[in-house]
């Protein structure tokens, strides 16, 4: 065999071993710490089938159709599936996975709809609701929640490393007076802005998304997070073949 057959051989070799990679649901800066890692953005049945033996933690994202008293799974602007959050719970119904639901439109008008409507579908699959996490952007409501027992999260503002100084601290005090009000409301956002949270909330629940980080250069950061008691949940992405 000649040198070039060898080197093309060993650079699809390697090629072939990326690709595996990346469809892998086991990534090696998570190694060790597996239980915490959650699967992002499962919006299809297909998908989540495909992620039920692997993961033991599961975020979609879900729309609320007031007109219609119809919970959607799917994430904005991409058009719906047609998947009712009835239809993914039902499908749900020999598996008990922790559910991180993004809810993309929460808000003081429909919050209280949006939980009678979880509250009948959990009474009818007998789903605990302390596997659920509520999760939005408008945390005003999310005591309701809390109180019918589910796991709440004020999905901050992202990239507040980014912020000026006084922005941040103008940020970061609405953050503490919305966690004054509600003391067992966690906070959510994505890795970059882990330091910072960690600094100024380090005894406050956190979850995080970890779906564009570099292997490389933020490894140790990663570890970091998965190593922190306080960190309850980090979403990774998945490529089912």
């Amino acid at each position: 065999m000649t040198k070039s057959k060898i080197l093309v051989g060993s650079i699809l070799l390697v090629l072939v071993i990326l690709w595996g990679y990346k469809h892998s649901p086991r990534k090696i800066e998570f190694l060790g710490h597996y239980e915490k890692i959650g699967v992002h953005r499962v919006n299809t049945l297909e998908k989540l089938e495909n992620s039920l033996p692997y993961f033991n933690a599961i975020e979609l994202d879900v729309v609320y159709d007031s007109q219609s008293n119809f919970l959607d799974v799917y994430h904005p602007p991409t058009l719906s599936n047609g998947v009712s959050f009835e239809k993914y719970i039902h499908f749900l119904k020999k598996d008990r996975p922790f559910l991180w639901l993004d809810i993309k439109n929460l808000d003081s008008n429909n919050a209280e709809k949006i939980l009678q409507h979880l509250n009948t579908t959990m009474a009818q699959s007998n789903y605990p609701k302390n596997k659920i996490l509520i999760e939005t952007r408008f945390p005003e409501k999310l005591g309701l929640f809390a109180a019918e027992g589910y796991k709440t999260s004020y999905y901050l503002k992202q990239n507040l490393y980014t912020l000026h100084p006084t922005a941040l601290h103008s940020e970061l005090e609405n953050v503490k007076s919305i966690l004054k009000a509600q003391p067992g409301l966690a906070i959510s956002t994505e890795h970059f802005d882990y330091e910072i949270l960690k600094q100024h909330f380090p005894t406050t629940p956190k979850y995080f998304w970890c779906i564009r980080h570099s292997k490389f250069s933020e490894y140790t950061l990663v570890r970091n997070i998965l190593k922190d008691t306080t960190v309850a949940l980090v979403l990774s992405r998945y490529h089912p073949f």
